[in-house]
């Protein structure tokens, strides 16, 4: 006897089961990022990183390029996560700054060229530190909730097919 090869059950279910996935916040995988946050004081290109629960990013290479992806600049974090440096000379473009925080772990962030020439004002600097604590904030009891719940959605979807597969072979 010739088996079916979409059982209509099974097939809706796994339609269920790809939509849950498709709905589950997509967030709950930045509970390890780095945060790379920089600005415009004095002169002075001035930078701050941590990963999210505020930890503090030590001595990671930070590489600063031009939009050409011209090297301008290299530096590390010290203990704190903090890093300073003279704005290059003869800065043409936008700078990128990258950090990288070992392996799977790296940040962006980009100076535009005004930044760089005229000094930020005061209101901008208050919306980048807003912007700073927002990235910063902890995980959420609902993230970590959600987070759990799909660990156990997808133990429980491989078990169902796993089942599915030794009914289909009995």
């Amino acid at each position: 006897m010739k088996k079916n090869l979409i059982h209509i059950p099974g097939f809706f279910t796994l339609g269920v089961f790809i939509l849950i996935m498709a709905l589950t916040p997509v967030n709950q995988a930045f509970a390890h990022k780095v945060i790379l946050f920089a600005w415009v004081e004095d002169g002075m290109i001035h930078t701050e990183s941590s990963f999210a629960g505020k930890r503090k990013a030590q001595d990671c290479p930070l590489i600063v390029r031009d939009d050409t992806g011209r090297v301008v600049h290299e530096g590390k974090t010290d203990d704190q996560g903090l890093y300073s440096f003279k704005i290059p000379d003869k800065v043409e473009s936008d700078l990128i700054l990258t950090l990288e925080a070992g392996i799977g772990h790296q940040a962006e962030w980009r100076i535009k060229k005004d930044e760089l020439v005229q000094a930020p004002a005061k209101a901008d600097i208050e919306k980048t530190l807003q912007e700073k604590e927002k990235l910063e904030s902890d995980p959420s009891v609902w993230k970590i909730i959600s987070g759990i719940a799909l660990i156990f959605l997808l133990a429980g979807a491989g078990k169902w097919f796993s089942l599915k597969k030794r009914a289909n072979h009995d």
